[in-house]
């Protein structure tokens, strides 16, 4: 039967036009996720480039905002100490209605989210029960959709949440698009969170939480550079806390940390905002005052000295922690960072040496050369003792009766002599017999006697001695020969 030629072009006429407007359709999908490829392109790229959270946050926004033309959304991370969800980041006026909103895992669709990994779409949430409007604080909201922030290990950090004012406003593609969207932020969260870790260590010890010795360093050098620019001075105070081996030999080093960490919190509470101070040694502390000159930084040791020694006891023993400190100027006592440093060192030495529990900002009668000699025989001293080889003396122990030994830290040593700190009463005359502990764990005894010619009391039952060697052969000999070889 023949077909009638206008009827069979008018149905080639019709496929056509579908043939045309299904590829005018594939065509715009193609556009579209070209266009989102492009996008996640772009984020990757500019996020590969953010170190710090903030940074990061700030180019979120602006992906969502000027590309992709989101409004209202939020960022949450998990607190994975109280295993719950908290707000971290959002647009301006989503944030200051909900930041203190937080949701248990599982609970509502961000808790549900984040603790199966798979991302959520609600088309309309008023016929979910699982939506809680972010506990009734953001009550007009149509469509959500929450989406993991999980990383390459499966691991979920957080959620990114998106809110739409209208119902049905989502594809179903966009659960895929956003997802990679929230894995790039997610890795880059994750790498922002590892640098800005790295650099608090190294800007802050992890015992007292004070600014690192070689952060203070940067920052005393900055305001050396201000200090010289705009001819300004500063000061810095240099503090060591008095007799901190006896406290730690005695108590223990776990009470030895409590005292670094309630000396670091004291110091930190009685300084002024613009003020920077920095575990500068073991037990050592410094302090940068900005345009505060000799005067006005002794005064602020003094006071922080006083503080120390009348809260800082030691709770039920009664004993009391006392500090010892230098305070040096710019410009009077050097030009450079190392100079005023090194005059700090000297004066808080000197502080040592003349009692401690005291502030000096200079010294006198005393010439710096004097200072300087005396300090490096101590410390070349101190250097020895802490040698670990073979046969190298490591300490002194007195016998103070029949069964009871007790270790002398030693401070210096001559052929004739000795001056250290010990644990026990003794009395100037008394005879005491002597050992060297050497290093090495097969030695005969040095044994050697010495007559107590100075002894002053320096804490509870802690005296600080000198000795004069009486032995009548070569032993003592034998043993200063290790002090200086």
């Amino acid at each position: 039967m023949p077909v009638d030629k206008d009827i069979e072009e008018s149905a080639l006429g019709k496929d056509y036009h579908l043939f045309f407007i299904d590829a005018q359709k594939e065509g715009e999908k193609l556009k579209e996720r070209l266009f989102e490829l492009y996008l996640l392109y772009t984020l990757s790229k500019n996020l590969n480039l953010s170190m710090h959270l903030d940074e990061l946050f700030e180019k979120v926004i602006k992906l969502l905002k000027d590309s992709l033309k989101i409004e209202d959304f939020c960022l949450m991370l998990i607190n994975e100490e109280l295993n719950e969800l908290k707000v971290w980041k959002a647009n301006e006026i989503t944030y200051n209605t909900i930041k203190d909103i937080t949701f248990k895992m599982g609970e509502g669709v961000s808790g549900i989210a984040a603790q199966t990994g798979e991302p959520i779409l609600i088309q309309d949430v008023s016929k979910d029960d699982r939506f809680l409007y972010y506990r009734g604080k953001l009550p007009n909201i149509g469509s959500f959709m929450s989406i993991p922030l999980k990383l390459a290990n499966g691991k979920v950090i957080g959620v990114l949440n998106i809110h739409k004012y209208t119902i049905n406003a989502f594809k179903e593609t966009d659960k895929v698009f956003f997802s990679a969207v929230a894995e790039n932020v997610a890795h880059t969260i994750s790498r922002a969170r590892i640098y800005e870790k790295t650099q608090k260590e190294a800007m802050f010890d992890g015992l007292t939480s004070l600014c690192t010795r070689r952060y203070f360093l940067e920052n005393v050098h900055r305001q050396c550079s201000k200090a010289e620019r705009y001819r300004e001075v500063f000061s810095i105070i240099l503090m060591d806390i008095d007799y901190f081996k006896y406290f730690n030999d005695t108590y223990g080093h776990l009470l030895g940390d409590e005292i670094l960490k309630k000396m670091a919190y004291l110091l930190e509470s009685n300084i002024r905002q613009s003020d920077i101070v920095s575990r500068y040694g073991g037990e050592e502390f410094m302090i940068l005052l900005p345009k505060t000159d000799r005067d006005g930084a002794s005064l602020i040791a003094e006071k922080l000295r006083n503080l120390v020694e009348k809260d800082l006891a030691m709770d039920s023993r009664g004993e009391k922690i006392t500090i010892t400190a230098g305070v040096a100027n710019y410009p009077e006592d050097g030009k450079t960072v190392e100079e005023i440093i090194a005059t700090a060192d000297k004066l808080l030495y000197f502080g040592k040496e003349s009692g401690r529990n005291k502030v000096v900002s200079h010294i006198p009668d005393m010439k710096e050369s004097e200072i300087d000699e005396k300090r490096q025989s101590n410390r070349y001293n101190a250097a020895l003792r802490a040698v670990r080889g073979i046969n190298r003396l490591q300490s002194i122990e007195i016998r103070i009766n029949d069964k009871e030994w007790k270790l002398c830290a030693l401070r210096d040593v001559s052929q004739k002599g000795l001056k250290g700190e010990l644990e026990g009463r003794v009395k100037i005359g008394d005879i005491y017999t002597c050992n060297a502990v050497l290093s090495s764990a097969d030695h005969e005894p040095y044994l050697f006697r010495i007559k107590i010619v100075q002894a002053k009391e320096i804490h509870h039952n802690r005296y600080q001695i000198g000795a004069e060697i009486i032995d009548e052969d070569d032993k003592w000999e034998r043993i200063f020969t290790l002090f200086t070889h």
